[in-house]
């Protein structure tokens, strides 16, 4: 099967790619295709589990509400990796 990734911010710098299509074994996991994506995965993994920095989605819905990484992927599903982010400064005035 084939699973859309897709990479924003930082993680496009760091890769050199905004998005890729993946061929996976059926019933694969999202652990699985991190596997398969060796350099992403050393990036967003930790020990095995996902860095508290990045945020996966798969088909626009959050992983945390799924199954985390033993998420089970379909064909034509997209996966979309986010880094965390943050930023602004609140000077104390509306």
């Amino acid at each position: 099967m084939r699973v859309k990734v897709k990479v924003f911010a930082v993680l496009r710098d760091e890769l050199g790619w905004k998005e890729r299509d993946v061929d996976i074994a059926d019933g694969a996991r999202l652990r699985d295709l991190l596997d398969e994506l060796g350099r992403l995965r050393d990036i967003v993994l930790v020990g095995g589990e996902l860095h508290e920095d990045y945020r996966i989605f798969v088909n626009g819905r959050y992983i945390g509400f799924l199954g985390g990484l033993d998420t089970v992927l379909s064909d034509g599903d997209v996966v979309a990796i986010f880094p965390a982010m943050a930023g602004g400064v609140w000077d104390g005035y509306f």
